[in-house]
């Protein structure tokens, strides 16, 4: 059945089965469903081992926006297996003070929907960092069942009161918003040149990011923004919009793409739309990636409670935003991709400057 349009729907399309780093293959199913459905031959989808660079060209030749999100989430890499339970490695920033006694569940290493093969319970925390966590299963393993990962036993997306809740806000939302703000760009036919990047195994070091930028699939013409959902600080809350990001612990981002995202945010303001602006220090994000390898790159982010499923809270518990900061997300990315084509940015001041050079060049012979 064909999803509706709307990034809520595109994140239940999403969450209907669980993700894991590495282990994205179903989730990327879904996500090829949706875009077959609802872009059709109106985007050209690239499949790389770092995961997967969807294009929408409504300007023809020149520079792109490219927004990038991840489609992995923290979870739990099955290492041995047994009837009785499994042993496991942590595989992201899951709050290790809080697992201990916390309920999972357990997959196959490509799900086919949310019904877990097994569901179990975490044991201790270990002496180490980086050693391996225990999980006793709640009852025998099933004879052929073969478990690969284990995700925390949360709501995969329901919605209460105006908030999302999820086990995976972190960043299957990113895909959501910048997959959504294509469809309505594709439908209007907009004269604008767009890309998303979903990315693998954000959650373990930027890996599937790296890999495309040092894979060399991406231009350095482009400029790139992380559309990451984000732990709420003060000047970035939920219920204020989203959050232009002027930078994250490690890095400040461009000051030109981040003008772009204020001159979108000005016009939005103007017709309703809420949007926040704050250097984000409360992690790193893919943007910090693309800037050390010499990319323009900026980010977007939604405010986040329960940051990875428990970063702030007394207990494990399902991320949260609120649905009116997602639309926001969706309205300033998309404003942001109109406005692309005319703002003077890396790629199109360094086309400028390259045209004045292959013009001059030979006045500079000896």
């Amino acid at each position: 059945m064909k999803t509706k349009p709307g990034a809520l729907p595109l994140f239940r399309h999403l969450t209907s089965v669980p993700t894991a780093p590495f282990r994205e293959t179903a989730v990327s199913r879904k996500a090829l469903e949706w875009i077959a459905e609802n872009l059709g031959s109106r985007a050209k989808v690239r499949r790389v081992r770092g995961g997967f660079i969807v294009s929408y060209r409504g300007a023809g030749a020149g520079p792109s926006l490219c927004l990038a999100a991840h489609l992995d989430h923290p979870a739990f890499e099955l290492v041995k297996v047994s009837r009785s339970g499994a042993t496991a490695r942590l595989r992201g920033g899951l709050p290790p003070h809080l697992l201990p006694g916390a309920a999972v569940e357990a997959f196959p290493r490509v799900a086919k929907g949310n019904a877990p093969l097994a569901r179990g319970t975490i044991g201790p925390r270990p002496e180490k960092d980086g050693g391996t966590w225990t999980i006793a299963w709640d009852a025998p393993l099933a004879p052929g069942a073969k478990p690969d990962f284990a995700v925390l036993a949360l709501p995969a997306c329901e919605t209460k009161d105006g908030w999302l809740l999820s086990r995976s806000v972190d960043d299957l939302l990113g895909c959501a918003i910048g997959l959504e703000a294509m469809r309505r760009l594709a439908k209007a036919r907009a004269k604008v040149n767009l890309t998303i990047l979903l990315n693998r195994a954000e959650e373990v070091g930027f890996v599937g990011a790296l890999d495309m930028i040092r894979s060399g699939v991406l231009s350095p013409l482009d400029s790139y923004l992380s559309i990451e959902s984000s732990r709420e600080l003060p000047g970035s809350k939920p219920g204020g919009g989203p959050t232009i990001r002027l930078g994250d612990k490690a890095t400040a981002f461009d000051p030109n793409l981040t003008a772009l995202l204020d001159d979108a945010a000005e016009a939005l303001r103007k017709r309703g739309t809420k949007v926040q602006r704050l250097r984000l220090t409360g992690g790193t994000c893919e943007a910090t990636a693309y800037l050390a390898f010499g990319y323009e790159a900026g980010g977007v982010a939604i405010p986040l409670v329960n940051y990875h499923n428990g970063w702030g809270a007394e207990a494990v518990a399902p991320e949260k935003v609120r649905l009116s900061d997602v639309e926001g997300g969706v309205r300033l990315v998309a404003e942001a991709a109109k406005r692309f084509g005319a703002a003077t940015l890396r790629g199109v001041l360094r086309a400028r400057l390259e045209k004045r050079h292959d013009d001059e060049k030979r006045s500079l012979a000896l």
